[in-house]
């Protein structure tokens, strides 16, 4: 957007005003300080060691071509650099011009046709195959120090598999092609990068996939129904691309799982071709998770705001640079970016443990919004609004809410005004003005329950005002003292939170966890000051704030010289911290412009603020009306609410109808993507894996990137508590694990997922089930070891929704047949008591003839391997000449799984005295474990002389594929076809 300013001229920016920057103490400025800070991030935060990378250059454009062992990137302005990503996932880099593959030696020769490509986002690996994922289409969003700033706008995901890598490849091509013309009939505007593209046409003759220029302010346009939920692409028949452009693999061809095994060599006779049917249906159902996965990485990179440059370290501020120079002489920024804001860094691992950083790109999820002003007399300034992303608790708006144990708080942006002003034969101007904004930072959720859910504050006071401290400590090492704005109401629901947030800072200062000087905390309930559209009342809040800014000062340097520095930041917040946290924001940084423009000589009358120039006003607002909808879109999937003041500084009637409509498209959001969307992140970022994101579609629900932390560690704590409690005195505890089980005996379905816990001792078995909200073992059975006379382990296929859990390997389980002398009605089973242990209660025991679907009966008389039972009976349960022959059955826990056992003491006695953990046992699959469990039973038996080895261990199904498909009732069946149709 170009502005004219009348009637004032650009003052001459001489020496006489850097001179003046010293003083300073009209206008609330900080002299710099010539000397070395401590660094904001730490080393530890760099990629590598600067010194010895800093020869190479960062490539930029490259061109890419399919070969026989991979994929091929050639650099565009150095031909001789070039870098193999190998199907077997190895990376190859060359400084040697590589002759193009002779089509003997390619894949085919119809796949010599090249693709550009803009950088490398990185690579990563599903169940079906590993992807590498590259920028197809970007357009340039402004300038920073002569640095382009990208935006990508279309991604392709390619297998790193030979079989279908021409398939993807050329899908990938004919996307290309498809933007092609409207890309010949696109003007570039200014900002658009030359100097990127100059040897593009002479390596290919398409000219056309130079990257687009906008440095437009228009309102950013609103998302297609298909972007806000797949499900209604689905439904009405659009097919499965979305608004975004890119490119997601469409070819049929069959792949091999790579990295799960799919059910095989169930021995069961007559039943083979219902195994092979059930064998295709679950790999279908694989692949149509894992191309969602795709679709959903793709929209992800190419549709909501991934930037990034080749010559400007986006992830840190100027001021954060630490003196470093504006547009690094090709050195690349992955060698200084910072991790907390390198979005893609977990899927750069492979090109940095490589040392083929170079190659590397980081990209920051935010906006960047820029504006060129121009004055007359031939000068001009330039208004960039810059934001970034932190990613340590990046997430969607329900799925993330407050702070993590480290501090880290959800939605946390770093928002960088930005100015330049340029006068001729004179080194350019730069001032920045940062501020934050980030969830409340203590444990807190909000359930997505309706348009208004109620904040739910989580665990202690201790442990709250623990994290606060941690977040406001590091805040304070990286940006100085923190201004605390709380916009959340007074009264309400979120009056909770609020009055909580002024607790855990007060308490933070008392205990002299933070420093009382680097704090100050201002609540200001937004919807309270501003009732009935009253937003002039922000001037309220802005008078209120007015030393803080003239006393927090701005960044601003000449070149290589710094002449003064902001020495804190406004930290705002709200609930979301989206739509006040935005307007709050905008006028803050709106009195900051004005003062930069009249210390740089721009503006001379300050009285009549940025209102005295036409269109300036406007343009500042519609900067950060859309820097606001980035931020929403990316956290809330919706445009930023009150946008309508932020544009035009007024309240109107279609604003709030807009607020009312975003309102309900954000519950729909929340409730039928989010959980998907944050799982993909959290992905994507490395913490989880890819066997997480399909359990998200099956489950609804995202978890915590720490979950399996904490379960673990809950696990733990069950394990103790149950052996503790139950075994007797003087057992030793050999093995002790967790399970699923009926809690029932001679009942085989698990009607609920709840842990139990397995104690094998020398003396007993042990099945205790555990109640984590009580912390108590609620009941438990105990089998004696010389009553065991049989164990079996096999497939135990409980839900046949997920493709995974047919997967024998993953659900597999323990039977334990034993007898007892009382009759079925007065079987014993011991029930827990804290004071007595070991005590004994009778319960009653259900009638075995008529069991659910899927129990067995230990008395049937049916042959050993029965196909219509899907299982194999030992000839020792049949035959045992026993009054009463009762099982119970536990299926091993297949995630986070925890085994421990006595440990003995160091004194004479050897007498066992605690428990540990085997870690070479818990990252086993549950069919070894089970193994292992069976083998632990027959050696302790077999050190009592009380089993006959040949006839103790069975190795069969206990709930086959088959079998438990054959179970389902006709209403489930319904219910898991329309549940595939809508989310698989």
């Amino acid at each position: 957007m170009t502005v004219e300013l009348h009637p004032l001229p650009l003052s001459q920016l001489s020496s006489d005003l850097v001179d003046s920057a010293a003083a300073g103490a009209t206008s609330g400025l900080v002299p710099c300080v010539s000397q070395d800070d401590a660094d904001l991030n730490k080393s530890s935060d760099m990629v590598c060691g600067g010194s010895t990378e800093e020869h190479r250059q960062q490539v930029k454009q490259s061109i890419m071509t399919l070969e026989r062992s991979g994929y091929r990137l050639r650099s565009i302005d150095v031909p001789s650099k070039s870098i193999l990503l190998g199907f077997d996932g190895s990376v190859h880099a060359s400084d040697e011009i590589v002759a193009p593959a002779q089509p003997n030696e390619s894949v085919e020769p119809a796949t010599e046709q090249p693709a550009i490509v803009h950088a490398i986002v990185g690579t990563f690996t599903l169940d079906i195959s590993s992807y590498v994922l590259v920028v197809t289409d970007s357009r340039c969003r402004g300038t920073i120090a002569d640095s382009q700033i990208y935006e990508a706008t279309a991604v392709a995901a390619l297998p790193l598999s030979s079989g279908c890598a021409k398939a993807e490849f050329a899908s990938m091509l004919r996307g290309i092609r498809k933007a092609s013309p409207e890309k010949r009939n696109s003007t570039p505007q200014s900002g658009d990068e030359g100097s990127d593209n100059s040897n593009l046409e002479s390596a290919l003759a398409a000219p056309e996939h130079v990257p687009k220029a906008d440095s437009s302010t228009k309102p950013v346009s609103t998302a297609s129904l298909g972007w806000i939920s797949p499900q209604f692409t689905k439904i009405f028949g659009r097919g499965r691309t979305g608004s975004t452009g890119s490119t997601i693999g469409t070819t049929t061809s069959v792949v091999e799982p790579t990295s799960s095994k799919l059910p095989e060599d169930i021995e069961l006779s007559g039943e083979m071709s219902q195994v092979e049917g059930e064998l295709t249906k679950t790999s279908s159902s694989i692949r149509r998770m894992e191309d969602r996965v795709l679709e959903e990485i793709s929209r992800l990179f190419g549709d909501t705001g991934m930037l990034f440059s080749y010559s400007y370290d986006l992830t840190r501020s100027l001021q954060g640079k630490n003196g470093q120079i504006l547009a690094s002489s090709g050195a690349p920024p992955a060698l200084v970016a910072d991790v907390d804001y390198w979005f893609n860094h977990h899927l750069q691992q492979s090109l940095i443990a490589s040392g083929n950083v170079e190659w590397a790109v980081p990209m920051v999820q935010g906006s960047m919004q820029m504006a060129i002003c121009e004055v007359p007399g031939g000068a001009s300034f330039q208004v960039s609004v810059l934001s970034r992303r932190n990613r340590q608790r990046i997430g969607m708006r329900y799925e993330r809410r407050g702070a993590n144990e480290k501090g880290h708080v959800a939605n946390f942006v770093e928002t960088e005004q930005i100015l330049s002003v340029a006068a001729s034969g004179q080194q350019a101007h730069y001032t920045s003005f940062v501020q934050t904004r980030g969830s409340i930072p203590f444990f807190w959720k909000q359930p997505p329950t309706g348009l208004h859910p109620a904040p739910v504050v989580l665990k202690s006071d201790d442990e709250n005002t623990a994290v606060c401290a941690a977040h406001l400590q590091r805040e304070i090492g990286r940006s100085g003292r923190q201004v605390l704005i709380n916009l959340v109401e007074h009264k309400g629901r979120e009056a909770v939170l609020g009055a909580k947030y002024a607790s855990l800072v007060g308490q933070c200062v008392a205990d002299e966890l933070v420093d009382a000087c680097m704090i100050r905390y201002i609540p200001w309930d937004f919807h309270h000051e501003t009732r009935g559209m009253r937003y002039n009342r922000l001037e309220l809040l802005l008078e209120q704030l007015q030393r803080e800014v003239s006393n927090m000062g701005y960044h601003w340097r000449v070149g290589e010289q710094v002449l003064t520095k902001q020495s804190g930041v406004f930290r705002v917040n709200c609930m979301d911290c989206l739509d006040r946290t935005n307007v709050v924001q905008s006028t803050i940084a709106r009195s900051v412009l004005n003062e930069q423009l009249v210390r740089l000589g721009v503006h001379i009358a300050p009285e009549k603020g940025l209102a005295a120039y036409q269109g300036l006003e406007a343009m500042l607002n519609n900067l950060w009306a859309n820097n606001g909808d980035y931020i929403s879109r990316q956290y809330a999937g919706t445009m930023a609410m009150k946008g309508d003041f932020t544009r035009t500084g007024k309240r109107n009637f279609s604003g709030l109808m807009n607020d009312a409509s975003y309102s309900l498209a954000r519950l729909w959001i929340s409730t039928f993507r989010d959980y998907f969307s944050q799982s993909v992140l959290d992905f994507i970022l490395g913490n989880q894996k890819a066997s997480d994101v399909f359990r998200t579609i099956i489950d609804l629900r995202s978890r915590e990137p720490d979950y399996a932390l904490q379960l673990s560690r809950t696990r733990e704590a069950a394990v103790e508590a149950s052996t503790a409690i139950v075994v007797h005195d003087g057992e030793c505890v050999l093995l002790a694990c967790i399970v699923h089980t009926p809690m029932a005996l001679n009942t085989l379905k698990v009607r609920e997922t709840a842990d139990a816990v397995m104690v094998l001792t020398d003396g007993a078995v042990y099945i205790c089930s555990y109640d984590y909200q009580l912390e108590k073992v609620s009941r438990f059975q105990r089998i004696e070891l010389e009553s065991i006379y049989t164990v079996q382990h096999g497939a135990y296929i409980t839900d046949t929704l997920a493709p995974h859990s047919l997967d024998q390997a993953r659900n597999h389980g323990v039977m334990l047949y034993f007898a007892t002398s009382e009759t079925q009605s007065d079987i014993k089973v011991e029930l827990p008591d804290q004071s007595a242990k070991g005590a004994i209660a009778s319960a009653p025991t259900e009638d075995l003839s008529s069991k659910v679907e899927g129990s067995i009966s230990a008395q049937t008389t049916a042959d050993p391997r029965d196909p219509a039972e899907g299982r194999s009976v030992s000839p020792a349960v049949v035959a045992a000449a026993t009054p009463v022959k009762s099982f119970v059955a536990c299926k091993l826990a297949s995630e986070v799984q925890v085994v421990m056992q006595s440990v003995a003491s160091s004194s004479d006695t050897g007498a066992p005295v605690s428990l540990m953990r085997l870690g070479a046992l818990e990252g086993q699959s549950p069919e070894l474990l089970a193994e292992c469990v069976c083998s632990a039973i027959q050696s302790a038996k077999s050190r009592a002389g009380q089993v006959d080895a040949s006839q103790f261990i069975v190795e069969s199904p206990i709930i086959s594929a088959v079998t438990a498909k054959q179970s389902i009732s006709l209403v489930d069946k319904v219910s898991n076809r329309l549940y595939k149709a809508l989310w698989v």
